[in-house]
């Protein structure tokens, strides 16, 4: 199932593939699939407003991290080891990419970045670029083939200002994943202190 369809074609391919199997006709799955694509469009609405919210509440002098990744990643607190609630204990605002509009954002330097999720990633990597007070977290997994590709782009854009790629497996732990955000912090504070509004005197990126 090819869920980048047009929704005839979606409904028609998941018809093929599930009808006989669901005891239900086409008219019903159509119904079905036109009610949850309804339902993602509001829902994905919903980030955008509430992250528009939180940025024109957010303090513009105060540093905000947005984190980038897979939402399988993001979202699941077993696979990220808490990370949402470790950033707040050592009082560090974050924001997930998904709450951010990136419409905005030109990505024409990155032509052949095809893929949907990637381009998501590389666009909040410039919009994170374009701000002083922003910075970023990239979420990631051991022996992951595409973000080995991503992830220099990521710092190509990031430059000499400062990011954190967080790598995780099955093997790691909370007090190693919060020794590299505690120093992260530190990193973050340290570049602000040297240049509030100024070019990054070094590449801090870890």
């Amino acid at each position: 199932i090819h869920l980048k369809y047009d929704p005839d074609s979606l409904a028609l391919e998941i018809s093929d593939q599930m009808e006989g199997r669901l005891g239900v006709g086409k008219a019903a799955i159509r119904k079905a699939l036109e009610y949850a694509l309804e339902r993602q469009e509001q829902f994905e609405g919903e980030l955008l407003r509430k992250g528009r919210e939180i940025l024109e509440n957010h303090n513009p002098r105060d540093p905000l991290v947005i984190v980038t990744g897979r939402p399988y990643n993001l979202y699941d607190e077993r696979l990220n080891l808490r990370l949402g609630q470790n950033l707040t204990k050592i009082g560090v605002s974050a924001l997930p990419m998904d709450f951010v509009d990136l419409s905005p954002v030109d990505l024409s330097d990155f032509p052949s970045m095809y893929w949907g999720l990637g381009a998501q990633i590389l666009r909040t990597a410039k919009f994170i670029s374009e701000r002083p007070w922003f910075f970023g977290l990239h979420l990631t997994n051991f022996g992951c083939g595409a973000d080995s590709f991503l992830e220099h782009f990521y710092r190509h854009i990031m430059g000499e200002k400062p990011y954190l790629i967080l790598e995780l497996d099955e093997h790691s732990a909370v007090a190693g994943a919060m020794t590299r955000l505690e120093a992260y912090k530190n990193v973050i504070e340290n570049s602000l202190r040297k240049s509030a509004d100024g070019p990054y005197s070094e590449a801090m990126g870890y």
